[in-house]
């Protein structure tokens, strides 16, 4: 992992190819504010789900996480392009 090379399907207008770090940064961190707001939305959905609140909040924080982090990464490529 000598050189930073980009991601797949990442490369902006004209060829030219944006560093990984951005969507890196991204990921861990929304992972860690997922991490850290999971037990209030978990409590928040009990009464609806009861004892599978937890596990439904962890699912849905595994989809949506990688998602927005995806997301903010293409549009951190398209407005340094």
């Amino acid at each position: 992992m000598g050189e930073d090379s980009a991601l797949p399907n990442r490369t902006g207008p004209g060829g030219r190819a944006f560093s990984s770090w951005f969507d890196r940064i991204a990921l861990v961190s929304l992972a860690a504010a997922g991490v850290y707001f999971a037990p209030g939305a978990a409590s928040a959905m009990e009464p609806w789900l009861g004892g599978w609140s937890l596990a439904a909040t962890g699912c849905g924080l595994a989809v949506v996480v990688p998602m927005v982090a995806t997301t903010l990464g293409k549009m951190y490529v398209r407005a340094r392009a």
